[in-house]
């Protein structure tokens, strides 16, 4: 919810949007902090309905159902003082994105640095630049096909569950049946420490397989490596560096959504170290990622509880839980 100001110049409302246009003597800032309280705290679920497992916002019930609001001067007094509060939470919730994003860049830095050569040092210089498809023992695709989806059994693993490095079953929960499983995994299954890899929508995700109980989706493909040529854990971080992702982005097709198909991938170049040198620089990726991604942690735990705080003082605010012409707005969320 939004509320477009005079002055703000033309805007297109698209799809999934409405437009509400509030009578006179409704503020329209506090019709939207009503109904960001309403939504909060389950008011709007008659009005929500499911197509194909996304929620639509059913708007003919929804504008059909009443609603009280207090006279205009008593709107106005109590979206002044949410715009007064909220806007410091809003300039909060702002610097702890740039936090992440300086974590994100540092991470993108330690990556870089950890697979480029020093040629000061003979060493330290890759022994060798190999094709992807010289490093693997095993190349499973499941592009071209699409499971038969069910409400529970083997999770599936689908491109939107494969994010910042790992996989995230909470972003998209599919399931195949577990009677059809071993017929859909036909091409193979997989191995505690595999690669899987994006190939479109989005491309460039890289996860390691922890729990093999998994089916795995289109758009996703699965890296054995050769452990003789290349740890798995190398050709993880490697897809995860600005190098890699800068290769995997060279070989890409598509104008609306950038993809790389099979023959293309299989050619990336996979710079190798001695095994030794390998390992002390994973050592390095793995001791300073640790600490960033504690980092991001906590950030973004205090990221939600500014979000919780934030929306506990506007349903607090518009349902009148205290008064605002007398009111701090302290302890008027405790508890959450």
């Amino acid at each position: 919810m939004a509320v477009l100001f005079e002055g703000a110049g033309k805007a297109v409302c698209s799809n999934f949007c409405a437009r509400i246009s509030p009578e006179p003597g409704v503020d329209p800032r506090f019709l939207a902090y009503t109904f960001a309280a309403a939504y909060d705290q389950g008011l709007t679920q008659s009005a929500i309905k499911q197509t194909t497992g996304i929620q639509n916002l059913d708007s003919g019930a929804f504008f059909r159902t009443p609603w009280a609001y207090p006279g205009t001067e008593e709107q106005t007094r109590i979206a002044d003082f949410l715009d007064a509060k909220t806007i410091t939470m809003v300039r909060l919730d702002s610097r702890i994105e740039i936090f992440l994003d300086l974590l994100s860049k540092r991470q993108a830095a330690l990556l870089a640095n950890a697979f480029s050569e020093d040629g000061s040092n003979e060493s330290d210089c890759f022994q060798r630049v190999l094709p992807l498809r010289r490093i693997m023992n095993r190349w499973i695709d499941y592009r071209g096909a699409t499971p038969e989806k069910t409400a529970s059994g083997v999770p599936l693993v689908t491109a939107k569950n494969i994010r910042n490095g790992s996989i995230d079953l909470s972003a998209s929960r599919e399931y195949i049946a577990e009677d059809s499983y071993e017929t859909w995994m036909r091409r193979g299954l997989p191995r505690c420490g595999d690669v899987l890899l994006t190939t479109e929508a989005p491309l460039g995700q890289v996860a390691v397989v922890v729990d093999p109980e998994v089916a795995l989706a289109q758009r996703i493909i699965l890296l054995r490596t050769d452990p003789e040529v290349c740890s798995p854990e190398w050709l993880y971080w490697y897809l995860r560096s600005p190098q890699g992702q800068a290769e995997l982005q060279l070989r890409a097709t598509g104008s609306t959504a950038l993809g790389i198909k099979a023959d293309r991938l299989r050619g990336v170049p996979i710079p190798l170290v001695h095994p030794a040198l390998a390992e002390q620089r994973l050592s390095a990726v793995r001791s300073q990622v640790d600490q960033i991604e504690l980092l991001r942690s906590k950030l973004a735990e205090q990221r939600s509880l500014l979000a919780k705080r934030r929306q506990a003082l506007i349903t607090a605010a518009v349902t009148g839980q205290f008064d605002v012409s007398s009111a701090s707005g302290r302890n008027v969320t405790d508890g959450v």
